[in-house]
């Protein structure tokens, strides 16, 4: 039997990670920018954290077993359940609390572009402030990472308000809120004669269905928020304070970012643990499923203390922001370190070559001693990935020299080996 790579999983080679490795270097500095700090936990916790939060079809979707003691365990398919266990398992941490991670997650879901069933996820919460500046920080942070990264102008940040989409339901008469939240979120994913099905399903009458699709169908901007609003509830004063919030929330996303910040009633998140305002962040073309997503979640943290901590935040898989890097000639190597290829000449060499290449390590840079006795021209062509070939021989021994090859320009020059040490 031949032993292959099981459906859904990746496998990643040196020039793939060392490019991953920079995207995500890139992302964390962002985050630690703006004060967040980096957590790490557990790739297994017990399943019942999520039966009880999460929400029965991401359960369905863990890789979920009894271990050895009988105890009901997940691989983690998101962050955000450890993460709030992390925070109240202390009390002496001081609020508000800005975290941030970069675990492996796993779900069994059917592969397909974009997505995998296992996949990297950086995560970025804020805990202890419920607020409109506190809303624009983490969608702000969300917003500048991709910048950095430089899809400015090539993705589009779609918000809602679960508070506003149930009070809208509610204004409807509308009993099934949760089943109604599931069939909003499927929006996008199926189409309008399904949608008007699973409505019925729930008792949506017809009326109601079509006002939520009238909705559902276009992406706003803030100043025409409110009169959308007006034009379909019977009483619009319940929500004005809301409004308000939404509205400056807005105001201050504009001082993060440039790109476009659109009001979409048809984003609900799937993960019942929400509460507040929820966001997604799409490519501008529309050909992608979502780079990133995430909101508010006030009352996850009663799952394991009794102490209710306004919390908000957001992650983004690297599944399909690798396929929006890739298609814009994004997905690239950013500050590498400079990098030599040491040519050893003969074993009688090898205590001088990595002494240097111990020198070159200690600047914060690659050196790498060839140690296999080809021929030189062997080992030049070794070198044509890094930025510098060292040729050490018997003459640079003797001398206290280093033949210099810059493996771009092919010049050669043989200097001092304390001339070269300078140049580190």
């Amino acid at each position: 039997m031949k032993i292959e790579r099981i459906k859904g999983f990746r496998d990643h080679y040196p020039e793939d990670m060392e490019i991953r490795y920079s995207v995500f270097t890139r992302i964390t500095n962002v985050a630690e920018n703006f004060g967040y700090q980096r957590i790490d936990f557990p790739s297994l916790e017990y399943l019942e954290m999520y039966k009880q939060k999460s929400g029965s079809e991401l359960v369905s979707q863990t890789f979920s077993f009894t271990d050895k003691g009988g105890r009901e365990v997940t691989m983690i398919p998101e962050a955000t359940p450890s993460t709030v266990r992390l925070l109240t398992a202390r009390k002496d941490i001081p609020r508000p609390v800005r975290w941030y991670s970069l675990p492996k997650v796993w779900r069994y879901e059917e592969p397909q572009e974009g997505r995998f069933r296992e996949h990297y996820q950086f995560n970025a919460d804020m805990f202890g402030l419920d607020s409109a500046e506190a809303d624009s920080e983490i969608i702000g942070l969300a917003a500048q990472i991709l910048d950095e990264l430089g899809l400015s102008g090539k993705y589009q940040i779609n918000i809602n308000d679960r508070q506003v989409m149930e009070y809208i339901l509610n204004d409807m008469n509308i009993q099934n809120i949760h089943e109604a939240f599931s069939v909003i979120d499927k929006y996008r994913k199926i189409t309008r004669e399904q949608f008007i099905s699973m409505m019925a399903e729930i008792n949506v009458d017809k009326k109601n269905t079509e006002k939520i699709l009238d909705l559902l169908s276009e992406r706003l901007d803030i100043k025409d928020f409110e009169k959308k609003l007006k034009s379909i509830l019977n009483n619009f004063d319940g929500l004005k304070n809301r409004i308000e919030r939404l509205k400056t929330t807005f105001s201050y996303i504009s001082f993060y970012t440039k790109s476009d910040i659109k009001y979409d009633f048809s984003v609900v998140r799937g993960l019942s643990y929400y509460t507040g305002i929820v966001f997604e962040a799409f490519d501008s073309v529309g050909e992608l499923r979502a780079i990133l997503g995430g909101g508010r979640y006030d009352g996850l943290s009663t799952l394991f203390s009794d102490e209710n901590i306004p919390a908000i935040g957001f992650a983004i898989g690297d599944a399909v922001l690798e396929i929006l890097l890739k298609k814009y000639n994004l997905w690239e190597k950013y500050m590498r370190k400079q990098s030599y290829y040491i040519c050893n000449l003969g074993s009688q060499f090898i205590e001088y070559s990595i002494n240097l290449a111990s020198k070159i390590r200690k600047s914060n840079r690659i050196a790498l001693v060839d140690i296999t006795g080809r021929k030189l021209s062997s080992q030049i062509k070794s070198a044509a990935e890094f930025d510098f070939a060292l040729i050490i021989g018997e003459n640079e021994v003797k001398s206290g020299t280093v033949t210099l090859k810059d493996m771009k320009t092919g010049e050669q020059k043989t200097i001092e080996e304390e001339e070269f040490y300078k140049l580190l």
